[in-house]
């Protein structure tokens, strides 16, 4: 393997060390592999990175990833989104454009959504590279696409109702865009109308709006929100890295604080449109958790690192091939078979 000399030279690096920089040298040892294990294929991350160790079809385990993490947590806030081309479109709307080159498309879609929308970019830039889409995402931080009102402090209670104007506008006046991808934060900030609830808000707020997109508009695609950390989960990480302790188990959260009701997948199922759920890939029945195949899963407490949503794009990708676009009512897809180290 090429890696094989990255391997001598950081074993060499520990034996110069001594007993006082140890964890340190470990750190750097482990980070020597990944990128060892990372250019051993220059088209494929190593055999079961990421959500590919979490297939619920194929048992997928890589040993060597059990103490590695990418990025680290120090890293982690540093790591952006996936790259895209921005359009501005209007004063409130501002379109970053990725995949396909238009004259090349086989389709455009649609992400839309907050930032819990925006963090899903890197994986369906995999989708759109397999499918050959131009995407569109059309997301913005703390604006859920909805009729709600939202509870976010000013600039936004008048931002975000102007935001859903224009990505309303921007669909009709792009009627190619036929499907629209969209998530947000499970407990975005709301403000119920008298006797509802904020997560009955939510979910009225989701149905309404979708009742109100264009006639081009055929197909919505609810994307599950992602499970929460907890704040001390990243300092645990950073504990377990120092102690080289393998990272595979640790740190986990209890699925039930950290996998919240999903207004927007409620919504989903209440109407008839489809849902993506790939909540398997974060958690077990009892447990989620922070560092998965060698991918730290967040860079904060819920927006995912880019690096983590890549791995996932397999997933939704094989999800999303596995929806019947035409059925009424829509299924809920959650669980999908994806060969390990496909990507």
């Amino acid at each position: 393997m090429r890696g094989d000399g990255g391997a001598q030279r950081a074993r060499a690096m520990v034996a110069r060390s001594g007993r006082a920089g140890a964890s340190r040298v470990a750190i750097a040892v482990a980070l020597l592999v990944l990128a060892a294990l990372l250019a051993a294929r220059a088209d494929a991350a190593p055999r079961c990175f990421g959500a590919a160790s979490r297939d619920p079809q194929h048992r997928c385990v890589n040993a060597r990833l059990a103490r590695l993490v990418e990025p680290t947590p120090d890293q982690a806030l540093l790591n952006p989104n996936f790259s895209c081309t921005p359009e501005k479109i209007s004063e409130d709307l501002t379109a970053c454009r990725f995949g396909a080159a238009a004259a090349h498309a086989r389709a455009t879609v649609a992400l839309i959504g907050d930032s819990h929308a925006q963090h899903w970019r890197s994986a369906l830039a995999v989708v759109a590279k397999r499918r050959q889409w131009r995407v569109y995402d059309l997301s913005v931080p703390l604006c859920m696409f909805s009729t709600a009102t939202t509870g976010a402090e000013p600039p936004f209670d008048g931002f975000c109702p102007r935001w859903n104007a224009d990505v309303l506008g921007f669909l009709a006046a792009h009627p190619e865009i036929q499907t629209i991808f969209t998530a947000g934060k499970a407990r975005q900030f709301v403000k119920p109308a008298p006797g509802q609830t904020a997560y009955q808000a939510r979910v009225e707020g989701y149905k309404s709006r979708w009742a109100t997109l264009p006639p081009s508009v055929r197909n919505v695609i609810v994307i599950r929100d992602d499970p929460d950390e907890d704040v001390t989960t990243k300092d645990c990480v950073r504990r377990a890295m120092d102690r080289h302790r393998p990272l595979t188990r640790a740190c986990r959260v209890p699925r039930e604080r950290a996998l919240h009701p999903d207004p927007a997948l409620a919504a989903a199922r209440a109407v008839g449109v489809h849902a993506i759920d790939l909540t398997r890939q974060f958690c077990d029945a009892r447990w989620c958790y922070p560092v998965i195949g060698g991918a730290l899963v967040h860079k904060d407490a819920d927006h995912l690192t880019q690096v983590f949503a890549r791995t996932l794009g397999p997933f939704l990708d094989r999800a999303y091939g596995a929806l019947t676009i035409s059925s009424t009512p829509a299924p809920t897809v959650t669980s999908v078979e994806v060969t390990a180290g496909s990507e």
